[in-house]
């Protein structure tokens, strides 16, 4: 295999880890009445099981057409598309996509139907009964993070834009496709909503283990959210199709190191997740604790600050002896000191969890689990610590190169 298919399996139908390829583009090619060209020229892919694999590449180089394709959205010219080996190039366009969850940049919800309604547009036309289509509207409502009493029955209109995202992918997710085709579904969305989505979206995944295709033109985004990444020349031929690590690592040629651009040490945060990372503590107490109790706590520490949680352990504010000298000795502590922002969850990304922390008053970014309790925090020097681990790891890789070219 060349270096740009040395991801792609062969026919037997594993994965290069060993895993289940669950669908196969052989000779892909869509000719469009009019071009000269093709808008895509014979691609032949192997994307594995309950992996996120991204499109990514220049305008106009045919990774939406692609992905149109795999649930004939857009009918392929010639070469067949292949789920679970069966070959659905010839079958019912609709059963296809019935099995094909599908989100899009606009999110596309009917405007006059409710958020239940919308959800449950497949269920309905699979003949699903009502008490089924109910329980399962409510479930993916409580999975994308939203309480269905709140919003089952509200319209399209009242909701934020990320709000309507996450009903986009509880729509995908309706009739439990095993595979789901994401068309830049977070590219309309302001920079700190899309961040979040990203990561939720990516916890989301860690339970449902869905086998994903995600077109975006971003490559940031491409390195932070998948398994694997295909990077397209135009007429979607494949310049590297690999894991974001190898990429950034070892790009097959001018034209990928071109794409992945400047700043690679810090693209590289983006496969590195707090969860990885060995989280510091910093003194904390509860709501309730008295202003003696706080200054003893940093007469005991090197800190300036302590961290005041409520009675479910979530951070509340930042204290430190200023506040509480101004504050006079009455005052409960959730009154006092500044807002504890810049909070994380574990499956952050270090370079999420950067620019977090860059805004942040202390330097720090504060660790939560899903409950939002108090888990740790990650400061500069741990990032620092990752930055040098990887680079280390680069130079050892080198290194080995460098000796087998020797041999």
């Amino acid at each position: 295999m060349t270096d740009t298919q040395d991801a792609v399996a062969s026919d037997s139908g594993a994965a290069p880890d060993g895993g289940t390829i669950k669908i196969r583009l052989e000779d892909l090619a869509k000719r469009f009445p009019g071009q000269q060209e093709p808008a895509v020229d014979d691609l032949t892919l192997e994307i594995p099981e309950g992996e996120i694999v991204i499109f990514v590449g220049p305008s106009g180089c045919g990774k939406t057409t692609t992905m149109k394709m795999i649930n004939r959205i857009i009918e392929p010219s010639s070469g067949r598309i292949y789920l679970d080996g069966e070959d659905v190039t010839k079958v019912n366009p609709d059963h296809l996509r019935r099995r094909i969850g599908y989100v899009i940049q606009q999110i596309g919800l009917f405007p006059h139907a409710t958020i239940a309604s919308n959800i449950a547009t497949v269920p309905k036309l699979l003949g699903w009964k009502k008490e089924s289509i109910s329980e399962r509207v409510d479930e993916l409502l409580e999975m994308v993070g939203m309480d269905p009493g709140q919003y089952r029955n509200r319209y399209p209109k009242e909701l934020s834009g990320g709000q309507r995202q996450r009903v986009g992918v509880a729509r995908a997710m309706s009739a439990d496709p095993d595979v789901m085709l994401m068309d830049e579904p977070f590219g309309a969305i302001d920079p700190i909503t899309r961040d979040r989505l990203q990561n939720e979206f990516l916890r989301l995944q860690e339970r449902i283990k869905k086998t994903i295709i995600f077109v975006t033109h971003d490559i940031d985004e491409a390195i932070k959210m998948g398994d694997r990444i295909a990077i397209l020349r135009e007429q979607s031929h494949i310049a590297q199709f690999d894991t974001p690590e190898r990429i950034l690592v070892n790009p097959a040629d001018d034209f990928v190191a071109d794409f992945i651009g400047r700043g690679a040490s810090l693209k590289r945060l983006s496969l590195s997740r707090v969860r990885d990372v060995e989280l510091h503590q910093w003194p904390t107490v509860e709501q309730g604790a008295s202003h003696d109790e706080v200054n003893r706590l940093l007469a005991e520490s090197d800190k300036s600050a302590v961290l005041v949680l409520d009675s479910q352990r979530r951070p509340v504010k930042w204290v430190n002896a200023d506040h509480l000298r101004r504050a006079g000795d009455g005052s409960s502590l959730s009154e006092l000191g500044l807002p504890a922002e810049a909070v994380v969850q574990p499956n952050a990304t270090l370079s999420d969890t950067l620019n977090e922390m860059l805004s942040a008053r202390y330097s720090t970014a504060i660790v939560v689990d899903s409950s939002n309790a108090y888990q740790g925090i990650v400061d500069i020097d741990t990032i620092n610590e990752t930055v040098r681990s990887l680079r280390r790891a680069e130079q050892g890789r080198l290194r080995g190169e460098d000796e087998d070219e020797d041999r």
